[in-house]
């Protein structure tokens, strides 16, 4: 029997975010142009609310003779001097997720910063793309990062009173009753539905560390066929992100300063 290159992680999603923080986990789309739209991370988040699968992460075990090459990618100050392990495939739906849940700015297709921000509604479970209109309607919460560093900070239940407060606040304006008992225990419900995401199961496999670069090559390239197309540059590009940020860091001020006009031209 041929042996598999391959193990099977059970993982939770708010493992997985932790990781890329802390840079245990490398994720190179925090710094290159992200290419979902906002509304493909707000069915993400229904999926996940519903219990419906979302695929799967595919990570690559720091190889062996990069030991002496790597640097740390994540979002904030690094637990992890030097990534443990590179995300292969998922790499937009693992952005998705740890720039939604916790407001880290992203680049769009064009190198411009960019926050996404999906919204919730605790009365119907409902998520949406973030509009102004939505950030001034009382029965809506603007961000769902809101809610994630609430509980990151201790505030949750402050959020959640704050919450009921304005929307009650908004009904006595409108000569509406105020919410109900019931009402409450909803809200309370599909806030903690929501917090409850970061335990969501999504499956993780991991190839070995001493697996020949050729191979794990022509797996990124096969898992991803099926969704962006990526080719072994994608794969040299990604290795470059996570080992040499320097080189990375040129490589991705170049691409910006040729989608910019510079002043003075069209």
């Amino acid at each position: 029997m041929t042996k598999e290159l391959f193990k099977n992680i059970p993982s939770k999603v708010g493992d997985l975010v932790r990781g890329v923080e802390s840079g245990r986990i490398g994720l190179p789309d925090l710094q290159r142009p992200f290419v979902w739209q906002d509304s493909k991370v707000r069915e993400l988040f229904d999926s996940m609310l519903r219990g419906y699968p979302i695929g799967y992460i595919m990570l690559w075990e720091s190889p062996a003779n990069y030991e002496s090459k790597k640097n740390s990618i994540g979002s904030n100050d690094k637990t992890y001097v030097e990534a443990k392990e590179l995300v292969i495939d998922g790499q937009q739906r693992l952005t998705a997720l740890v720039a939604s849940m916790y407001g880290v700015k992203i680049v769009d297709k064009n190198f411009a910063e960019h926050e996404i921000r999906i919204s919730f509604n605790p009365l119907t479970r409902e998520f949406a793309v973030f509009t102004s209109a939505l950030e001034k309607a009382p029965e809506w919460i603007s961000k769902v990062s809101d809610v994630f560093l609430a509980k990151e900070n201790n505030t949750i239940s402050t959020l959640r009173r704050r919450y009921i407060r304005e929307l009650n606040e908004s009904r006595d304006k409108k000569d509406m009753n105020r919410l109900t008992d019931a009402e409450e225990d909803l809200i309370e419900n599909n806030i903690n539905a929501l917090l409850n995401l970061t335990d969501y199961s999504l499956p993780t496999l991991e190839i070995s560390y001493d697996a020949p670069e050729e191979d794990v090559a022509d797996i990124f390239v096969r898992v991803n066929s099926g969704g962006q197309s990526l080719n072994e540059n994608n794969f040299i590009q990604t290795l470059i992100s996570v080992y040499e940020n320097s080189t990375n860091d040129r490589i991705n001020q170049f691409c910006k300063e040729s989608r910019i006009p510079r002043d003075g031209t069209s």
